[in-house]
């Protein structure tokens, strides 16, 4: 499905963002922002943006990877404070344009995960979210990125960046709704790390397993779609005061 790139100026850089307009003349459901996994826009977050577009949502896919990669200048790099101001910087050039229908839910894939709940924990961003979905959220998750990280991908190990734990975030997305799916066969999340995770996360809040057979879920893809429109829709009856408030209101 083809997406518009649309580019936002934050912080003296310019994120672009893949931009997924939804079912053509239909009003749009919602808007969803997407974070991508370390690998880039491609793979699962792509593929979710696409199918949800098909769903009626607009979808807004964020890079992560270039997003950390273009902050991570000698020592320098995120902070989770950065990650929910970016967030509302990106969300509010959208607005100001006319092109983020309300509700609107951050989600993201695996670090994309992370990044989300970093998002959804700021309380400064409840005004203008109304939920949170995490797909594959990992243990750690680093705040930098340069090109000797790509050998992580092989190694399936954490890069030698500065991270955070996002079990020390989840907390503070509430009241929001927290929707979670994970992989029972991930090869970077153990069950032990999600059920800390969850145990973390407070009301409103929903763990759901898929016994897919990797951290993609790439046998399971049905269910996973099945289970990401279980949580939207899980989202919506929980938080219906969120509608509409535009970003910092």
């Amino acid at each position: 499905m083809a997406h518009e790139s649309i580019a936002i100026p934050v912080r003296g850089h310019t994120v672009t963002v893949a931009y997924y307009r939804g079912v053509a003349g239909a009003t749009p459901k919602g808007t969803i922002i997407i974070g991508s996994g370390d690998v880039g826009w491609v793979g699962l977050g792509s593929e979710l943006a696409e199918f949800l577009s098909a769903e009626g949502y607009v979808t807004v896919g964020i890079n992560v990877r270039e997003y950390l990669e273009m902050f991570s200048v000698g020592t320098s790099h995120v902070t989770p404070d950065d990650v929910a101001s970016d967030y509302a910087t990106i969300a509010t050039a959208l607005r100001d344009r006319g092109l983020l229908p309300a509700p609107v839910i951050v989600s993201g894939v695996s670090e994309g995960a992370a990044m989300a709940v970093l998002a959804g924990a700021a309380p400064g961003n409840h005004t203008w979210i109304r939920g949170v979905m995490t797909l594959g959220l990992p243990p750690t998750a680093e705040m930098a990125w340069h090109w000797r990280d790509a050998a992580t991908w092989l190694t399936k190990k954490d890069a030698e960046e500065p991270s955070i734990a996002p079990k020390d975030f989840v907390a503070k997305v509430a009241p929001l709704p927290l929707w979670m799916i994970q992989s029972m066969k991930d090869e970077y999340v153990t069950p032990a790390d999600y059920a800390l995770i969850d145990r973390m996360a407070q009301a409103p809040k929903q763990l759901t397993l898929i016994a897919a057979s990797n951290h993609r879920f790439t046998d399971q893809k049905p269910e996973l779609h099945k289970q990401v429109l279980a949580g939207l829709a899980w989202i919506g009856s929980r938080s219906a005061d969120a509608w509409g408030v535009r970003p910092g209101a």
